[in-house]
């Protein structure tokens, strides 16, 4: 037993350094298998926790991420990677409160390490302190001029301040974290040169919202007078059929030739637009009226009783999406006021929620018969009012000019700025904003009060 005992304790550094060789030269999974094989030798190894915590995070495995990356905490205190891991988790776990006292250790153990800024940063900004992440975001570049991820997240706090000038003259950094690389490259790039007789093509780079919102900037080119070219998703094309906004070209499809190409999302900065001057010369996308038409027998006018369209949950594969969608839990508070008729038009991603919900009598699905974005535009007219999370569906009825209310968290998207209840993109949206991360309770019991209806 003692030889046993002594040739295993001798072990854990060996295997520890051939680990950290196997991660050097790129081998995650020779690595990772040395890290459990140092754990079993040395239950309470700090690297190995950290590794195995760590690895179990990237791969959903919140449980064990959170038992080792806990423990690798409570025998190395000073070790900051662990640290930032375990705040990391705790942040995308729904724990902030827990999570801002590691990262405020961390701090005051490693203040010339620029992944301890970088961190910092991305907690400010979840948790609703733009200001304070940008400070964080600029101290991590201080110390490491090449983070990208720090310069994105640098110039979306600057674009969620109003800075909109510095913002998007470093807005590209989107491009190192995006899972895609930009298209149409082989195109010479538009960078504002004159537009007039040449022919550009916009395309899309984000979500369906972000097409939505920024489609009106094609027009200032269009006045211009460029030949514009927008390319957009198969699901938006019918949204963009009547050539308002140029010549649609559904994606996939091989475009004309082309003087030029533009992403979508860089004409804010090429336009020079600023919170002051977002075009609004009123809707710019439109249903089709015999779908209109068709929808009104589902959503019958009753006297007295308002129309109220919801939905809970955005697109799940934006990297906000933890914060930015509240489920339909906190929005069962709003479908008890009975004296309104409630239509639900969230369709895939979070619909399942709705048939383990005790709903009332006044609430209609019309997921069912939902086909695409021509019928959720169909159905705004039928409304009175719309109430979303921040999702395509709020976008597409800010651009029809529908009456909506969009449910915002303290990890806003740097489009709705700070603080005010209305939005320059929208005239006919109001902001309802958490007060504190994660809140959405607080925020329902404030949009309920200002319901147009009696509970």
């Amino acid at each position: 037993m003692v030889r046993t005992g002594s040739s295993t304790a001798p072990a854990a550094p060996l295997l520890a350094r051939q680990a950290m060789e196997a991660a050097a030269r790129g081998d995650a999974h020779a690595a990772l298998a040395l890290w459990q094989r140092v754990l079993a030798a040395a239950p309470d190894h700090p690297g190995a926790l950290l590794s195995l915590g760590d690895a179990a995070r990237r791969d959903g495995d919140e449980v064990t991420a959170l038992r080792m990356l806990s423990q690798a905490v409570s025998v190395a205190p000073n070790l900051l990677p662990a640290r930032c891991a375990l705040a990391n988790l705790l942040l995308h776990t729904g724990n902030e409160a827990e999570a801002g006292p590691h990262l405020e250790t961390a701090q005051r153990l490693g203040p010339d390490q620029a992944y301890v800024w970088r961190d910092t940063g991305l907690f400010r900004r979840v948790t609703g302190d733009p200001a304070g992440a940008l400070e964080a975001f600029e101290r991590c570049l201080a110390l490491a001029p090449g983070d990208t991820s720090a310069a994105l997240g640098r110039s979306l706090a600057l674009l969620r301040l109003g800075r909109w000038a510095e913002g998007f003259a470093s807005y590209r950094h989107r491009w190192s974290v995006s899972a895609r690389p930009p298209r149409h490259q082989s195109i010479p790039a538009w960078q504002g040169e004159p537009a007039a007789g040449r022919r550009i093509l916009v395309w899309d780079e984000q979500g369906a919202g972000d097409t939505i919102m920024c489609a009106r900037l094609t027009r200032p080119l269009i006045d211009a007078g460029a030949d514009v070219v927008l390319e957009v998703p198969p699901a938006l094309a019918p949204l963009f059929a009547d050539g308002h906004h140029g010549r649609m070209l559904v994606r996939g499809e091989p475009p004309p030739p082309v003087d030029f190409q533009v992403p979508l999302l860089d004409l804010p900065g090429l336009l020079g637009l600023t919170p002051q001057t977002i075009p609004w010369t009123g809707p710019y996308l439109a249903a089709d009226p015999d779908r209109v038409a068709a929808w009104a027998p589902h959503l019958p006018r009753r006297p007295g009783r308002p129309r109220i369209g919801f939905s809970w949950a955005g697109n799940p594969a934006h990297p906000g999406d933890r914060w930015r969608t509240p489920g339909l839990a906190p929005l069962l508070a709003l479908l008890a006021c009975q004296g309104a008729d409630w239509y639900a038009m969230q369709v895939a991603a979070g619909h399942a929620e709705l048939a383990a919900a005790a709903l009332p009598g006044s609430v209609t699905d019309l997921a069912p018969r939902i086909t695409g974005w021509t019928d959720s535009a169909a159905i705004l007219p039928h409304l009175d009012l719309l109430i979303t999370p921040d999702s395509a569906l709020a976008h597409l009825a800010g651009a029809m000019g529908r009456p909506v209310w969009t449910l915002i968290a303290t990890d806003t998207d740097w489009r709705w700025l700070e603080k005010s209840a209305k939005t320059p993109w929208y005239p006919s949206m109001r902001l309802f904003r958490q007060q504190r991360c994660g809140d959405w309770a607080g925020l329902i019991t404030r949009l309920r009060a200002a319901l147009p209806v009696t509970a």
